[in-house]
């Protein structure tokens, strides 16, 4: 019943914040929503139909003065943001609107499919890496690195269905802090802290997700850097902070990739070679050699265990 799914909705996004949701007269709403709580933060994520979400007195009395950015992570349909004594804005795709839960306000999501990302922040912890806040309502935040790195996180954790550890509970929480003040203005002993620490490792996960999905083929430094607008001899200290290099991390990937597939049946058609350049290695000794070295036995002693293995 149509009643009965907005109830459940407003229920569980009740973790966040108390929120009033209104469908047009005479629709079936339709509203999916994944939580994520850590200490200081909030995460929702609402894929939904369109739909009235409400916050006014007296939900405004309950005592939360969270900072939230309402995000627009992309896809199909769009929504629209009212806020007291402010205009009201259509946000975009990658941008956000700040908006600070003591006063009212509401969204309007249009479409059949629409996504919304709520991200919210203990104002006690927002506040001091900010510069001013008053001004930030008013308008839509751009689509900068930080706000970007933000949104990517808040949605892999609403995505994860592991739970985390109580000190990887905390660093993600002040990862997202140091993001989200980069994203709105940090004050200058905030920045600093953020680039050397949130944003730091934000940029490595992307710099690392971008190497998995093209190890395959021929990628250098200088590509990198430039997909990613920061030096080569940023990303070469990323991985040095690690205790690594981009090219072993890279060469571990490769290897890795053609380690899978010689063990895997279904591409025992395929020679040993044709792997190898496949994963990106282009001289054949050199492949045989790192991948002893790596594993311990030759290409075509990993495909003979494999076959051993599975035989009935």
């Amino acid at each position: 019943m149509p009643d009965e799914r907005l109830e459940a909705a407003q229920d569980i996004y009740s973790a966040i914040a108390q929120v009033q949701l209104r469908a047009s007269k005479g629709q079936t709403p339709h509203v999916e929503t994944r939580i994520r709580l850590l200490p200081g933060v909030s995460i929702a994520r609402v894929r939904a139909s369109s739909l009235h979400a409400e916050r006014k007195s007296p939900e405004v009395t309950d005592g939360n003065d969270d900072i939230t950015f309402l995000i627009h992570p992309g896809g199909p349909g769009g929504w629209v943001s009212h806020l007291q004594a402010h205009d009201s804005l259509a946000c975009t795709p990658g941008r956000a609107r700040i908006v600070l839960n003591h006063q009212s306000g509401s969204v309007d999501f249009k479409g059949d499919q629409v996504n919304f990302l709520s991200v919210a922040f203990s104002r006690d912890r927002l506040m001091p890496l900010i510069r001013h806040l008053d001004p930030l309502p008013k308008t839509l935040l751009p689509s900068g690195e930080a706000l970007q790195h933000l949104t990517g996180l808040a949605l892999s954790l609403t995505h994860q269905q592991d739970a985390l550890d109580g000190q990887s509970t905390a660093h993600v929480s002040e990862q997202m802090l140091e993001l989200a003040s980069l994203a709105v203005g940090a004050n200058p002993g905030a920045k600093i802290r953020a680039q050397r620490g949130g944003l730091r490792e934000a940029r490595l996960k992307a710099i690392k997700a971008d190497i998995n999905a093209h190890a395959r083929r021929p990628l250098s430094l200088e590509e990198l850097a430039k997909r990613h607008s920061v030096s080569a001899s940023y990303i070469r200290a990323l991985f040095t902070n690690e205790g690594t290099s981009f090219t072993d991390y890279l060469l571990e990937q490769r290897m890795l990739r053609a380690f899978d597939a010689l063990t895997s049946r279904h591409m025992a058609h395929k020679s040993v070679s044709e792997i190898a350049f496949a994963n990106g290695f282009n001289h054949l000794s050199w492949f045989y050699r790192a991948f002893r070295q790596r594993f311990g036995v030759t290409p075509g002693d990993a495909r003979e265990i494999t076959r051993q293995t599975i035989k009935p």
